[in-house]
């Protein structure tokens, strides 16, 4: 997390790494600053507008002999900043620490006892956080109650409090499950370091969505914060979805009344309400692959790392080959520099035709499927013939894992390629069945791609890729919450050469990750 703000802190494996969490203008910032006492004071906002859009990390500070780094987090709740890139945001500076092996002694979760009544945003954001974290690391969480002074006397507080942890729907679950609630009773150096010292005990753990994005190679949307934002998200689009048909309602109503004045205000409004819908749709569109960007960027930026130090130890070193590979490494790191330009670039143009769909293979008279002897035809692909997946990218077959449940990349020898047998009953719906095994590849109700034996396979599409003779997309079919994903390869660095990269569903059209090459052995 400390690439974010840039104050030159990086954390040992002695270090207590503690992430401040909570809704914006619960007083996280107030909190650090007390318990740091440093100079450097985080921004504290005093009005409704958030100031932390960013993970911050305060200025070290030592309690107990031991160096304590406090993270400030953006509230989901942000006025700045949508709610899923506050989620892109907390994930993948957490995501960089898990990768350098650096895991949270605790988190504490800041909550207002100031407030009357726990409302629908508190606990639907909490909840987020409760799966962000994972059911095994709430034993870290502390639940911080903070602002008492703002209450008229300390028995309403405490009777706030009593009340906070009986709510089956808030706190009571995670407090069950290991997480305690502590008081910052008083705005003073002792409190806030009370609270800090007992999650010096702590062993670190990782948190779910950690374990989720590097461990299991999961995307962002799939993770728990994921699936439970996107549910919060998917109910605000059916209340927008909801107002929208009655602002049209009444515009029709004001229409038939000749009542111009209020049917333009409707109409407005509706206008105004359909704009919020399409950004909200686009947002959980561009969630992935924005999230892809900044995983790229910072593979980019490690491997440059590595190559500035491999440049440096040539440069110190006596070996009579050193300027040969310092000249090698600056042409490679040139090499890079043009290839990130360039796929930014192709990013833009990606994003800029994200929300079209993926098309459905064309049934003019030209491209359409036709029958031959028999066979159901579409564009060189024959139902019940035995062809390989190879992607185009990454110049790898697609195969299943050991235990025959989900798809990775492996490089075969030519005579180990028969992989995969395409079905079709009518040539616009085709199955893909495993030749070893006889399971399909099917779309779990996570959205995940795994191998099954199934009386039901799911149904795929294929698109062809003009410019190619055997280049094609595969899109879902039937799954109406996956309709149009095409099957892709995410990402593929050294390390997953040798293991196997993940091969999963993504919304996305344009990238070479998704092209495959479709041939008979």
């Amino acid at each position: 997390m400390t690439d974010t703000v840039g104050r030159g802190v990086n954390p040992t494996d002695n270090d207590v790494l503690i992430a401040v969490m909570g809704l914006t203008g619960s007083g996280k910032s107030t909190f650090i600053n007390l318990a740091t006492q440093s100079p450097n004071k985080l921004q504290v906002g005093h009005s409704i507008q958030s100031c932390t859009d960013a993970v911050e990390c305060a200025d070290t500070f030592d309690l107990d002999g031991r160096r304590i780094v406090l993270f400030d987090t953006p509230g989901f709740d942000d006025t700045n900043k949508s709610e899923t890139e506050i989620l892109r945001i907390i994930a993948f500076e957490l995501e960089k620490q898990y990768r350098r092996g650096q895991t949270l002694h605790g988190i504490i979760y800041v909550h207002r006892i100031s407030d009357l009544r726990v409302g629908g945003l508190a606990k639907t954001n909490f909840g987020i956080f409760r799966e962000l974290c994972g059911e095994s690391s709430l034993r870290n969480v502390v639940i911080m109650t903070n602002m008492w002074s703002r209450l008229s006397t300390e028995m309403e507080g405490r009777r706030r409090v009593a009340e906070l942890a009986s709510l089956d729907d808030f706190f009571k679950p995670a407090m069950a499950k290991g997480a305690v609630m502590m008081h910052h009773t008083k705005d003073t150096v002792d409190s806030a370091h009370a609270v800090i010292g007992h999650i010096l005990k702590n062993h670190p753990i990782a948190l779910d969505i950690q374990k989720e994005i590097v461990d299991q190679h999961k995307d962002i949307n799939q993770t728990g914060a994921g699936m439970a934002l996107d549910k919060k998200l998917a109910q605000l689009a059916h209340r927008y979805e909801l107002r929208l048909k009655a602002q049209f309602e009444a515009a029709e109503q004001a229409r038939h009344e000749r009542d111009e004045e209020t049917m333009k205000e409707q109409l407005e409004e509706a206008e105004r309400v359909r704009q919020l819908l399409e950004k909200l749709e686009e947002e959980k569109r561009n969630q992935a692959r924005q999230y892809q960007l900044l995983q790229e960027q910072f593979a980019d930026s490690e491997a440059e790392r590595e190559r500035e130090q491999a440049i440096h130890e040539a440069e110190e070193g006596s070996h009579p080959e050193a300027r040969a590979a310092e000249a090698r490494l600056r042409q490679e790191a040139e090499t890079a520099e043009r290839r990130r330009a360039q796929e930014k670039a192709d990013l833009e143009e990606r994003t800029r035709n994200m929300h079209m769909a993926i098309s459905s293979p064309s049934h003019s008279a030209r491209d359409r499927n036709d029958r031959d002897s028999g066979k159901i035809k579409y564009r060189s692909i024959i139902s019940g013939e035995t062809y390989t997946l190879y992607n185009k990218k990454h110049e790898l077959f697609a195969t299943l894992e050991r235990d025959n449940k989900y798809l990775r990349m492996k490089g075969y020898e030519k005579d180990a390629r028969k992989q995969w047998v395409f079905e079709s009953d009518d040539g616009n719906n085709w199955s893909i069945k495993s030749v070893q095994t006889e399971q399909y590849i099917c779309v779990t109700s996570q959205g995940t791609l795994r191998a099954d034996t199934t009386l039901f396979p799911t149904l795929w599409r294929l698109s062809k890729i003009s410019r190619m003779r055997y280049g094609f997309r595969i899109s879902s079919n039937n799954w109406d919450e996956y309709d149009g994903r095409v099957i892709s390869v995410r990402q593929l660095s050294s390390r997953y050469v040798q293991e196997g990269a993940r091969i999963n569903l993504y919304d996305k059209v344009g990238g070479d990750e998704e092209i495959w090459i479709i041939e008979t052995p």
